[in-house]
């Protein structure tokens, strides 16, 4: 993805005047520069995955393996906007949830358990709940994760939660989107 730029290049040498003084503009320097850096950040900083699949059930909270390929680093605020959209169907009735993990580590693989110390984003399951054999359910998401540490880098993945021993299954269609905001 090409960058998107609101200003040229800021080469200081261009932007400071050196009126009244030599590196009298450099405040207007640093200035323009957060302000470019402010702009372009949501484009900058994201990530974006799609996809689906099968998942065999177990009862407790598995990975999907749906996870963005890059962990993400807050830079200004020390947060994200977390958004999820997601079709699924299992081929039971009973309960299935869907659910967004933050990790430092790894995305679990497809069936795994999330990793140790793993945070469910927005406090439990965004979609869910009482399902019938074989029908779509349909659930979105949009959070924003706060109080994140801005030295350290986070992925996001996407988990199910289904009775035991059932399939089911992610569509094609499902996304998740991560991005620092302005």
């Amino acid at each position: 993805m090409a960058a998107r730029e609101l200003l040229e290049t800021i080469v200081p040498q261009l932007w400071d005047s050196q009126t009244p003084a030599p590196n009298s503009g450099a405040e207007r320097v640093k200035w323009l520069q957060g302000l470019n850096d402010f702009i372009k950040r949501p484009v900058a900083n994201r990530g974006t995955v799609s996809g689906g699949g099968a998942i065999n059930t177990s009862g407790v909270v598995q990975s999907t393996g749906i996870g963005l390929a890059t962990a993400l680093q807050p830079k200004r605020y020390g947060e994200f906007t977390v958004k999820a959209r997601v079709t699924f169907s299992i081929n039971s009735i009973g309960p299935a949830f869907m659910h967004v993990y933050r990790t430092l580590g790894a995305i679990p693989a497809n069936g795994a358990a999330p990793n140790a110390g793993d945070v469910v984003v927005g406090g439990g399951a965004f979609v869910g709940g009482p399902t019938s054999n074989g029908v779509n359910q349909v659930g979105a998401l949009s959070f924003l994760d706060t109080g994140l540490d801005v030295t350290k880098k986070y992925n996001y993945y996407l988990t199910v939660e289904g009775p035991n021993g059932q399939v089911l299954n992610v569509g094609a269609d499902s996304q998740l989107l991560v991005m620092e905001r302005s």
